[in-house]
This record gives structure tokens, C-alpha cells and sequence, in this order.
């Protein structure tokens, strides 16, 4: 699994290299997410950052998240790119992968940095004044959270 997560970040900072020259790379927003988590089962709080568009319709989108419950704490960063289709209407659908990096700190026993990869899914809405809202779910790949559900918004 590890492997795995190295092929996916190598992959990731790949294409931020290459794109870095190209489209809309730079910073669009940030907004907080909350959302719950399972294995271990927590409730989720943290911040994410439009950074723009490597090419048209695809964002760098990276969060850091604190996740609390199930005996242990955890600090999450998360290195996610996704693809954002034609919007249709309001809504804007999308599908990408992240990167993520968690330290797990255990009530009873020693913490753990960990690296893994999860597949994500989701819809954008625009609201008014300009404020996006998000609604995702993640699945995790390693020794990272299963699985996530969150919602957000940006500014």
C-alpha cells in the first residue's frame, strides 16, 4: 500500500510540475469542511484551498483536517487533484484522487505517521456572492481513515 501511495504522490507532483506553467495555478479561495469518518470512527474538522487549474476542468485542491473520536486523534493533510466536469446548471460534479498523510495519535499506545490514497467523489454548487458549497466521499486506501463523508464551503 505504501508503494502505492508513492506512485500517487510522485504522480501528483508530476502533473503540479508540468501544469504549474500552464492555466490557472494560484489561489482561488479557501473554506472550512467538516464531515465524519469511519475506521477510525470520527467526526471531522479542517480547511481546504482552491490553488486553480493545472488544465481546464482540473483543480489542485489541498485540505488539512483534525479528526476526533474512537480513542485517538487525528492531523491530516490531503493532496487532492480532481477532475470538475461542465457544469450543469449550479452543480458541477467531480471525480479525482489524493494523497494523504495522517498522524494517528492513540489514547493508549504510540502515534503513527501514515500515507495513503483514497479515491474522491463529489458535487460543487455555486451559491450566491460567489460562495461554493461541496459535498464529497472519500474511500481510503492504507492505513487512513475507510472512509469519509464531508461537506464545505468556499470563499
Amino acid at each position: 500500500m505504501k508503494r502505492l501511495a508513492r506512485i500517487a504522490f510522485a504522480g501528483i507532483v508530476g502533473l503540479a510540475a508540468y501544469g504549474a506553467a500552464a492555466a490557472d495555478i494560484g489561489y482561488h479561495g479557501w473554506g472550512p469542511r467538516v464531515g465524519v469518518a469511519d475506521n477510525p470512527d470520527q467526526v471531522v474538522v479542517g480547511a481546504h484551498w482552491d490553488l486553480g487549474e493545472f488544465t481546464p476542468n482540473l483543480r489542485f485542491q489541498p485540505s488539512v483536517e483534525v479528526g476526533i473520536g474512537d480513542d485517538v486523534n487525528a492531523f491530516l493533510g490531503n493532496f487532492m487533484v480532481a477532475w470538475y466536469f461542465s457544469p450543469q446548471g449550479k452543480v458541477r460534479p467531480y471525480v479525482g484522487g489524493q494523497v494523504v498523510v495522517g498522524w494517528f495519535d492513540p489514547d493508549e499506545g504510540d502515534s503513527d505517521v501514515e500515507i495513503g490514497t483514497a479515491p474522491v467523489g463529489g458535487i460543487e454548487m455555486k451559491l450566491d456572492g460567489g460562495t461554493r458549497f461541496l459535498a464529497e466521499i472519500q474511500f481510503g486506501i492504507g492505513d487512513i481513515h475507510d472512509a469519509k463523508v464531508m461537506v464545505g464551503w468556499t470563499f
